[in-house]
């Protein structure tokens, strides 16, 4: 095949993906602006907590081990929790995958909420707004995500102000609440972003191909479209009138222009937005494992862990059970968001120290040397975004291993907040750094970033219009002839 037979089939299949897939790619660089500024609706725990009444302590009649017999489930629960959502001391247990629930005050199981129950228990988080439906789901745009199989199905109280919540009908817990704004702007940013819509978004392995495959040609649209655009360059022997490009105006013109421009960053953000799904295993950015949770943890909850009645502090909205290096410790939520830890037998203290965490810390890497530091700051892993928030103080655990395994753990929980190693670099660069420019200098100046993100995409949409324009006059004009 000569150069120029390449060049001509290149040509129109650039033409024609352009006109296949142009709008589609003008509408990501339109949400990826709306998603830097609307995150996808969420039910915060600050949210949670703020609406949660506080626990009487004197109502907390049944210690965790006798609700969890109660509901006559095999094994041990992997998480418990325990608040008053509903007006009354409740266990929430989660085993299996799925949550369940006990009223703390008499042992009996939570079932059969209905309409009466979830407005009920929706009523501190709806303030003053009236109730105007209640509707069951089970899937829908905002809860067709895995991460709410745990409490599937839902009541959808749907409230005056626009707001909807969302009661899980196995323990009754408020786990989702969307705005009316919410979802519209939601609708141009996530939703059209990563084609989450609800019938293809339920199918787990169709939705991941169908965004692989058109993001794939998306970038094969851009790669052709950038090798055509330096081909059409004359530095020598100019056109006419001493021009680089061939077009004298219009269209193709700026699409030329904006395409030399512009065109290297559209390929790179295709890329590593290609990237993001880790196609055939590729840049797989893996987070913390469940391994390296339980060899923190030291353990699973025990009976003994779940005996004694718990000592509930006043102002508590939720208390949580951790395991912290075999040991188990209660973590007590205030309002204010605040909170406090404290073993069975051991007095409430605000968070664990230097030395107990170091004790813990070999669990993670046996017989693997480590250092450790205070981290107040960013680092170049370990930083917060508008939607993604960072608690501070965090402990930093360096380890000596291949790997070089660096573990982020947070005093207030005992928790892994963060997990880096060298497995994760190409993650970290090819699609953090390329595709949201999460890079140190713009991290550490969020209005710079949020400023670079725009223009960029500006310019991405600049070019994709004028490609979508081309394809519209083709068209158009082959319709008319």
């Amino acid at each position: 095949m000569t150069r120029a037979t390449l060049t001509r089939w290149l040509h129109l299949g650039h033409r024609w993906l352009g006109m296949a897939l142009g709008w589609l790619v003008l509408c990501w660089f339109v949400s990826g602006i709306v998603m830097l500024f609307v995150a996808r609706p969420q039910l915060t725990e600050d949210e949670r907590l703020a609406a949660l009444p506080a626990i009487a302590a004197d109502s907390v009649r049944i210690a965790p081990l006798a609700a969890w017999k109660a509901l006559q489930q095999p094994g041990w629960p992997d998480a418990l929790r325990l608040d008053a959502g509903s007006g009354r001391p409740v266990y929430r247990f989660l085993a299996l995958g799925r949550w369940s629930a006990v009223h703390a005050d008499d042992g009996s199981p939570v079932s059969g909420i209905d309409t009466a129950a979830a407005i009920q228990t929706a009523r501190p988080f709806a303030g003053a707004s009236a109730v105007e439906a209640v509707t069951p789901v089970d899937y829908d745009q905002w809860t067709v995500y895995r991460r709410y199989d745990a409490w599937r199905p839902f009541l959808r109280v749907e409230l005056a102000d626009g707001r909807d919540l969302y009661v899980s009908q196995r323990d009754g817990a408020v786990v989702l609440d969307t705005g009316r704004s919410e979802r519209m702007w939601n609708y141009l940013g996530s939703v059209v972003h990563w084609l989450y819509f609800t019938p293809l978004r339920m199918q787990q392995t169709l939705w991941r191909d169908t965004v692989l495959s058109t993001s794939f040609v998306a970038l094969l649209l851009a790669a052709s479209g950038l090798w055509l655009g330096w081909q059409r360059l004359r530095w020598r022997r100019r056109y006419s009138g001493g021009r680089l490009t061939p077009y004298r105006g219009g269209w193709k013109r700026y699409h030329h222009i904006l395409g030399l421009f512009g065109g290297l960053f559209v390929l790179t953000w295709l890329f590593s937005g290609w990237l993001s799904l880790a196609p055939f295993g590729l840049v797989s950015g893996n987070g913390t494992s469940r391994e390296d949770a339980r060899r923190l943890a030291g353990g699973t909850l025990t009976p003994e862990a779940l005996h004694a009645l718990p000592r509930i502090d006043a102002d508590t909205r939720s208390a949580e059970w951790l395991l912290f290096a075999g040991q188990t410790l209660i973590r007590q939520h205030k309002r204010d968001g605040t909170s406090s830890l404290s073993g069975i037998n051991t007095p409430p203290t605000a968070a664990l120290t230097r030395a107990q965490i170091e004790a813990a810390a070999p669990a993670l890497r046996p017989g693997v040397s480590f250092e450790s530091d205070w981290l107040t700051t960013a680092d170049e892993h370990y930083y917060p975004l508008r939607h993604a928030p960072r608690d501070f103080p965090v402990l930093r655990l360096r380890f000596a291993d291949p790997e070089r395994s660096t573990f982020y753990i947070a005093p207030a929980s005992g928790r892994i907040a963060h997990t880096f190693d060298h497995r994760q670099t190409a993650h970290r660069w090819l699609f953090q750094a390329l595709h949201r420019l999460d890079i140190a200098p713009l991290v550490a100046h969020p209005a710079l970033r949020d400023g670079a993100i725009i223009a960029l995409s500006l310019l991405g949409f600049g070019l994709t219009l004028t490609g979508v324009m081309l394809a519209w006059h083709r068209l158009t004009v082959k319709r008319r002839d």
